[in-house]
């Protein structure tokens, strides 16, 4: 890199800020840039290198030893000491478990978790999401206008984990208040009143997930959480209570989070272009691809942390031991190096599988191919029977404030009777 490339670089570093209102609205033209002018530069808004291209990220994925997940959950603003008293007042007892942690004491816990996850599990629920989706059309789709987000992709993934986790329906607004808190305390930058507002929230997150493992403890039911409470390893070695309600936690926040962000950016990019949704509503052979295709055009999980256990070199760059990386997965998914002509959707796309919306290697997410049913279902469903479904125009979208999770909080659409 010569000298001029390193000024380019530098000046990138120093106005890249993803928590910005211009890069929350629309972060795909300045991710483009960075990722022409550099595989990997320092940000100085969030003190983390970014990462943008398809192959490094891939690859550090692959490379728990050098990259370790220990900071995926780590607040990016470190907490003030009164969120810190928020936190120890409230119970919080959250420990390293399955996201940030790294082989081999993921490998065991995930094996754990996979045994209680099943594939069969996930199949079993096809019916239940699909009655759920039908249920949706008839009571909230009839007026010609509605917002998808709050009718349908907001309590969908939630009642679809609650049937998995053994968790009552009445409980959505709680658990998406909890993760509410979450995003903002862990992915946001917050102020001292927010975050301890935040942690007093997570607090109250994390009693609630311990309750439910502790009751399934007392007594099991037909349910994930008893699956995995009381789930050993060869060995006759189970998961703690804690280390149990920790995955339980994440779950409830991971598990229907980004699902709502995957059912708002579909539905967005779908019925923008015309075309494509009618060919949909023609041919519904198309729709699994088309989720693929989505997830990589505007993925729900836009970036992911990773920290370096050593000096090391990414892409040409340099980058110190102990540095916190934001791998950014939406850069990655338009890398034209892997997907010709990127910022186009393309329902049709070969390699659109090629995604890195849901992570690589150790830590692919548990909960992929439930995502994946919820987002066909729910297109299935919805492009036969409103088949003229549309978006409201000039509506100006609004996201969380936070540097990994993306999708539209308000989603407005329209159809003819």
């Amino acid at each position: 890199m010569n000298f001029v490339d390193r000024d380019v670089v530098r000046e990138l570093g120093s106005r890249f800020d993803p928590l910005s209102a211009d890069y929350l609205l629309d972060p795909y033209p300045l991710l483009s840039e960075a990722r022409e002018i550099a595989p990997a530069f320092y940000c100085d808004a969030i003190g983390h290198w970014i990462v943008t291209r398809h192959a490094d990220i891939k690859g550090i994925f692959r490379n728990p030893p050098t990259f370790s997940a220990q900071n995926a959950n780590s607040p990016l603003r470190a907490a003030c000491p009164m969120a810190s008293r928020a936190l120890e007042d409230g119970g919080w007892k959250a420990i390293p478990t399955l996201a940030n942690v790294d082989p081999p004491q993921h490998t065991r816990v995930r094996k754990l978790a996979n045994t209680a996850f099943t594939p069969r599990r996930v199949a079993e629920m096809e019916p239940f999401i699909r009655s759920l989706v039908v249920k949706f059309c008839d009571t909230r789709f009839k007026g010609g206008t509605a917002d998808l987000v709050h009718e349908l992709a907001w309590d969908l993934p939630a009642l679809v984990l609650f049937e998995i986790l053994g968790v009552p329906d009445s409980d959505v607004a709680r658990i998406k208040t909890g993760s509410w808190n979450r995003i903002l305390f862990v992915y946001g930058r917050p102020d001292d009143d927010e975050q301890v507002r935040a942690a007093q929230g997570m607090a109250a997150f994390w009693r609630y997930a311990e309750e439910l493992v502790a009751s399934r403890l007392r007594k099991p039911e037909n349910d994930f959480t008893s699956a995995l409470a009381h789930a050993v390893d060869p060995d006759g070695i189970g998961l703690t209570p804690q280390q149990t309600a920790t995955v339980i936690l994440n779950l409830l926040f991971a598990g229907h989070e980004t699902t709502t962000g995957l059912l708002g950016n579909a539905f967005r990019r779908l019925l923008a272009d015309r075309q494509t949704w009618q060919e949909i509503v023609d041919d519904s052979g198309l729709i699994p691809n088309a989720v693929e295709e989505i997830l990589r055009l505007d993925s729900s999980v836009i970036a992911w942390r990773r920290h370096t256990t050593t000096d090391v070199e990414v892409g040409g760059v340099q980058i110190p031991a102990h540095s916190n990386l934001l791998l950014m997965l939406g850069s990655g998914n338009r890398d034209p190096a892997m997907f010709h002509d990127p910022d186009r959707l393309d329902i049709r796309r070969p390699n659109a599988r090629e995604n890195l919306s849901f992570g690589v290697g150790a830590h692919l997410c548990l909960g992929a191919p439930l995502a994946r049913m919820q987002a066909a279902i729910a297109i299935e469903v919805l492009s036969k029977r409103l088949r003229n479904l549309r978006l409201v125009e000039n509506e100006q979208l609004q996201f969380a404030p936070n540097v990994s999770f993306r999708g539209p909080l308000a989603l407005h659409v329209a159809w003819d009777a």
